[in-house]
């Protein structure tokens, strides 16, 4: 169900050695309407091996279907100077899926092609009913959400921009700098929460941090709060919690109702919460 008429959704990497099945399973005992679905491997090698394998994705779709939940996002495409590689089979697997989004970064420091890029990606995302969302932060070539808007902007507007608290605040964000951005431009953030609050030393230490340093919503000092309340009311929200310990959780569904819990608070003390 929707909590303060807002879609809530939890993503993969907040554990994300469990199973894309064994995700939709958790969110949707939990009472999370979607969730966000890693396809490609991570950097340090966790592949759930979806793509590739037909009888895989038949499987996750179908408890998607049985479950009633939905895909919010795929993840993750990363624009490097060479261009993102081969994609097609991430957008096929994605539109299969039924997934509204999917994320991509930019690591090109050069201007004027990472522009292309990101319109040229955005363009073929289109081409399968993905909307591409562009995520900033301070360890990419993209380290901000002015930047992230810039570079949408320049790009033709084909993509959208995606904020999570944790990156926003290590590159000195303000919460209200969301304020005013339409759904189209901002249709979900992501949510977690760290201590202390500020910016971050080096990017090494933000890159760190947002791996295994996160901390569920409520127990940091972000200001988680704010942010909501500057939020356009119908922008979705995204859990991506990756605790220490917690990547595979024994009781995956508990650790989701955990995450959602704290999550519904948070919103509520924001006084945007019903």
């Amino acid at each position: 169900m929707t909590f303060d008429g807002r879609l809530i959704s939890l993503a993969h990497l907040s554990m994300m050695e469990v199973a894309p099945v064994d995700l939709v399973r958790a969110a949707a005992s939990a009472g999370y309407d979607s969730v966000g679905i890693r396809l490609v491997p991570t950097s340090d090698g966790i592949d759930h091996q979806v793509l590739g394998h037909p009888q895989r994705l038949a499987e996750l779709r179908a408890e998607l279907d049985d479950t009633g939940v939905s895909v919010l996002d795929i993840e993750v495409v990363r624009l490097k100077p060479q261009g993102p590689g081969d994609v097609r089979p991430l957008l096929e697997a994605g539109a299969n899926l039924g997934a509204r989004h999917v994320i991509c970064t930019v690591e090109d420091a050069d201007l004027h092609r990472s522009v292309d890029s990101l319109a040229a990606f955005a363009a073929l995302a289109a081409e399968f009913g993905i909307r591409a969302n562009l995520e900033y932060m301070i360890f990419s070539s993209c380290p901000t959400l002015t930047k992230a808007l810039a570079l949408v902007a320049l790009a033709g507007g084909a993509a959208s921009v995606l904020v999570d608290p944790l990156h926003h605040e290590r590159g000195s964000g303000r919460p209200v700098e969301v304020a005013g951005l339409s759904v189209d431009v901002l249709p979900y953030i992501q949510f977690c929460d760290a201590t202390p609050a500020g910016p971050a030393p080096d990017a090494l230490t933000a890159r760190t941090e947002a791996v295994l340093g996160r901390l569920l919503p409520g127990d940091g000092e972000l200001p988680l709060g704010d942010l909501v309340a500057n939020l356009d009311p119908g922008a979705g929200i995204s859990v991506e919690s990756p605790v220490r310990g917690q990547r595979r959780p024994e009781d995956p569904a508990a650790w989701a109702a955990r995450s959602l819990a704290a999550t519904h608070k948070v919103i509520e003390a924001s006084g945007q919460g019903t």
